[in-house]
């Protein structure tokens, strides 16, 4: 299968971790509003809920919150990840034995892999997750996976951070708005981009413009980021 450049020449790959509701899809949508919008994206929620509706066991587990095997995520990771590359998914890994995994995964095709790391209170979570009504998110559910992921999270986290052969991480604050969360995305982005490419920026088309129904100067920011990385990216191909 014939795969597009590198993203930045940089990574193969994104994965994005944090909690239902912490704002993983609506980073994930500006992403492909603004930056990349070919970019291919899946998230494990849903690429289990599709599932489900085939496979009684993982609907059951699905309404009831419980975290399928590792060995069934790894393998709807690798799935994807071996067919959309370069591309995204949200929500793996969960636990230390899928971070385990996707070590592995990375060393075996040589990948060097970026992680969205999305943190966000419990109340601001709670609101978000109401607000949209789905079957699944109603507050015993909400609170069983927030328990779940704090005690898992921090295994998953400290696997990832003794491999920066394989990774970079940027750690996001999912509580402000989303702008505001995808700007810290972007200029965290940036920081990781090769200096080479701030040598001669004679050839980089990006504006900067504020218009007329914004509130704020983030929207203006995430455009002009965003052209100067597609600019970078142009070259590549």
């Amino acid at each position: 299968m014939s795969r597009k450049p590198l993203l930045l020449e940089k990574w193969d790959f994104i994965v994005l971790l944090g909690e239902s509701g912490g704002g993983k899809g609506t980073l994930v949508q500006n992403i492909l509003r603004y930056w990349l919008p070919e970019l291919w994206t899946a998230s494990m929620g849903e690429i289990f809920r599709q599932k489900a509706k085939e496979d009684e066991e993982l609907k059951d587990l699905t309404e009831k919150g419980i975290l399928v095997s590792n060995d069934k995520a790894t393998e709807i990771f690798r799935e994807f990840a071996l067919k959309n590359t370069p591309g995204l998914i949200d929500g793996f890994p969960r636990n230390r034995g899928q971070a385990i995994d996707l070590i592995r995964f990375a060393k075996e095709n040589d990948w060097r892999i970026l992680v969205v790391d999305i943190n966000c209170r419990i109340e601001t979570i709670i609101a978000r997750l109401l607000a949209r009504k789905r079957a699944d998110d109603n507050l015993n559910i909400v609170y069983k996976r927030h328990t779940a992921h704090k005690e898992l999270h921090p295994a998953v986290m400290e696997e990832i951070r003794t491999r920066p052969d394989l990774f970079d991480i940027i750690s996001l604050d999912g509580n402000h708005h989303s702008e505001i969360v995808f700007t810290s995305f972007l200029l965290s982005v940036l920081r990781l981009v090769d200096m080479l490419y701030f040598y001669d920026m004679s050839d980089i088309k990006t504006t900067f413009a504020v218009q007329n129904d914004e509130t704020t100067i983030n929207p203006a920011i995430n455009r002009w980021v965003c052209g100067f990385l597609q600019s970078i990216q142009r070259k590549l191909t």
